[in-house]
């Protein structure tokens, strides 16, 4: 484990936060690119049985489609990019004794244009992910607060790191069954700021 990875363990959560994962040259190249050569588009889901406009954009790729909220991000292939980065995230799975189903197979990316762009609190426990998800969370850009929190238990402190410039989040074991995380909406005035979030995904 190097200087800049550090492991937290709570009842019910396993998280690595690895800093700096890419250097500032590789995030910003990759950030540049990225947002010029992916397909973005605001989304619409489904929240209390109306539609709503995603407040952010997204792109996705992917050897096999992945559905959350009811929105089906069909297969879609790989942008140059994010193939290399998902081989080099596998190595470092492995690295670390972190397992993965199916390999990280597909890739859903977040665009916050400024502060007021967000994702409410959540988990990411749909059922193709299986019983202990892997989610490898890389952020490019401005800094934003991440935050998690134990569902429906306050008695355990809630988590928060400002995350960007290349910060490299895991989550794994049992995380997403009793906590759930956000990226809440602030007055500050931002920069834009770019999410990668690796999955494995059941086909």
């Amino acid at each position: 484990m190097n200087s800049n990875q550090t492991i937290y363990i709570r009842p019910g959560l396993s998280l690595c936060v690895v800093r700096e994962w890419l250097s500032s040259e590789e995030e910003q190249a990759l950030l540049a690119a990225l947002y010029a050569e992916l397909t973005w588009m605001q989304g619409e889901i489904r929240l209390f049985g109306r539609s709503v406009a995603e407040p952010r954009f997204t792109a996705w790729c992917g050897d096999v489609s992945y559905t959350y909220s009811k929105r089906v991000l069909e297969e879609r292939a790989w942008h140059p990019r994010l193939r290399e980065l998902r081989h080099q995230l596998e190595g470092w799975l492995e690295a670390n004794a972190i397992a993965t189903p199916h390999n990280l197979n597909h890739c859903l990316l977040n665009y916050y244009r400024s502060g007021q762009d967000s994702m409410g609190w959540h988990r990411d426990n749909e059922p193709e992910l299986g019983s202990q998800p892997v989610i490898v969370s890389l952020s490019l850009g401005a800094p934003r607060r991440f935050r998690l929190r134990q569902k429906n238990n306050d008695a355990i402190s809630p988590l928060t790191f400002e995350l960007g410039h290349g910060d490299l989040v895991v989550m794994y074991g049992l995380t997403q069954t009793h906590w759930e995380h956000a990226l809440l909406k602030t007055r500050q005035e931002l920069g834009p700021r770019m999410n990668l979030t690796f999955r494995s995904v059941a086909s």
